[in-house]
């Protein structure tokens, strides 16, 4: 996870580096930016203010620490070559070679069981 900071609040954004130091990138090379303004840039941005942000303030450092973290799951979850294959697959075509496999492991299973009894 990298972080670029563009605080408004120079309390706030020296606040946040001490506790995300090892999370601080340039904002080339950052995942999401943190900002207690709402700015228009081409990176996601993670919104603090005292409402309506994605932390609210006044907050403690394992919220901001939680928080974060979600944020940045919820990134990777949402854009993340496997969440985006998965949007766009026939479910009903991995449905029916399951349905298909299940099948032919009963019946293989069945013959198995049935030639073990049968020979004892």
């Amino acid at each position: 996870m990298k972080i670029a900071l563009a605080c408004r609040s120079l309390l706030l954004e020296k606040s946040l580096e001490i506790f995300l130091k090892k999370f601080i990138a340039p904002y080339k090379q950052c995942d999401f930016v943190i900002s207690d303004q709402k700015i228009q840039i081409d990176k996601p941005l993670f919104y603090i203010a005292k409402e309506g942000g994605n932390l609210s303030i006044p907050f403690s450092t394992s919220t901001l620490y939680i928080t974060v973290e979600k944020f940045y799951n919820r990134l990777n979850t949402q854009n993340s070559p496997q969440s985006i294959a998965l949007q766009k697959v026939d479910f009903t075509l991995l449905e029916a070679r399951i349905e298909e496999q299940v099948k032919e492991f009963q019946q293989n299973l069945i013959k198995t069981l049935r030639d073990f009894y049968e020979k004892n």
